[in-house]
């Protein structure tokens, strides 16, 4: 999903950026994609009371997409919950002192085809129609890197790209108007009950049976650094609440997104879809919170390989990926 700016954009967000508060607040501004899979976490911290249980009162808003990080980066929010760290990559070239401090999303995405599609890899869509939503997204440039990784080749030039909304590719695919799409959940659920569709390729899953274990995540909760220095008992607090939301997903078996707040959220109108959803979520796993020196310096490698593409970014800012221990020290 798209989480990326433009360097204009970042531009004029910096000098619009506000200044933190002085004292620790127990007050927090939480934010993350409406609909979004990657905003579950932060819908069960709002639903069971998480926030008061961990000692800080949460606002919580549900955002759209476009527009979502510049939100963050101009002080409008203390916590995304929802961006990705090519996101924060360019945020941090472009002069704003914000991190990603802890893992959410799982590689929730990949390549879709219907059930009646004859291709077994990547490679049977070579001069094929697939759809994405925008070359400098997260998904479609994490797809392009695992691809040329994983099958030595390059998907913007092999295959017909057609480019739409995330949303939109669904009713492409079901109307045949292309042969697989690149999307995220739940679009990827949609589009499996509207075409009997599976995946052709499933970032997580294939790419960490490839690496021997390692997958870069699609989506991280990001912090701004003086706010988290400033506040750092409240920082631990959203993380511990993270923690235990993620907990209570694996616990129920995924089988809490068919709580009404969380279905409501998410815009689930067919129970198909919603069943999708939790199949999926037990099959691949949505979320995790290995934050580990390991994990985040393969996290770094994948970071610079992309860099050398240089499609999206050109390089790799330091402080991309930091421990709340690190950045603010033990727990107060």
């Amino acid at each position: 999903m798209n989480r990326l700016l433009k360097s204009g954009v970042f531009a004029a967000c910096f000098a619009a950026l506000a200044l933190p508060v002085a004292a620790e607040e127990t007050d927090v501004t939480l934010q993350a994609v409406a609909g979004s899979i990657g905003g579950v976490p932060m819908m069960i911290i709002e639903g069971e009371g998480l926030d008061e249980k961990y000692g800080f009162k949460g606002q919580f808003e549900y955002l759209s997409s476009d527009g979502l990080f510049q939100n963050f980066l101009i002080g409008n929010s203390d916590v995304s919950m929802d961006n990705d760290m090519l996101g924060v990559a360019i945020a941090r070239a472009e002069g704003f002192d914000v991190s990603a401090v802890y893992p959410v999303g799982n590689l929730y995405l990949g390549i879709v085809v219907p059930g009646s599609s004859d291709a077994q890899t990547p490679e049977d869509l070579r001069g094929k129609r697939v759809g994405h939503f925008g070359a400098d997204s997260g998904t479609t440039s994490f797809i392009r890197l695992i691809v040329q990784e994983m099958y030595g080749f390059d998907v913007l030039e092999e295959y017909k790209m057609s480019q739409v909304g995330p949303a939109a590719l669904v009713q492409l695919l079901a109307q045949g108007e292309v042969d697989a799409i690149f999307n995220f959940e739940s679009f990827v659920s949609e589009a499996m009950v509207a075409t009997d569709g599976r995946y052709l390729l499933q970032a997580y899953a294939d790419y960490s049976k490839f690496t021997g274990g390692y997958a870069p995540w699609i989506t991280n909760i990001v912090m701004h650094n003086d706010w988290m220095k400033e506040n750092p008992a409240t920082a631990y607090a959203v993380r511990d609440a993270y923690d235990e939301a993620i907990a209570m997903l694996q616990d129920s078996k995924y089988e809490i997104l068919r709580k009404p707040y969380i279905v409501e959220k998410l815009g689930i109108t067919s129970d198909a879809v919603l069943d999708q959803i939790i199949e999926n979520g037990n099959t691949y796993g949505y979320f995790g919170n290995d934050w580990s020196d390991e994990k985040r310096a393969a996290a770094q490698a994948f970071l610079e390989t992309l860099a050398e593409n240089g499609s999206v970014i050109k390089s790799v800012p330091e402080g991309i990926m930091v421990t709340l221990e690190e950045a603010i020290g033990p727990r107060p």
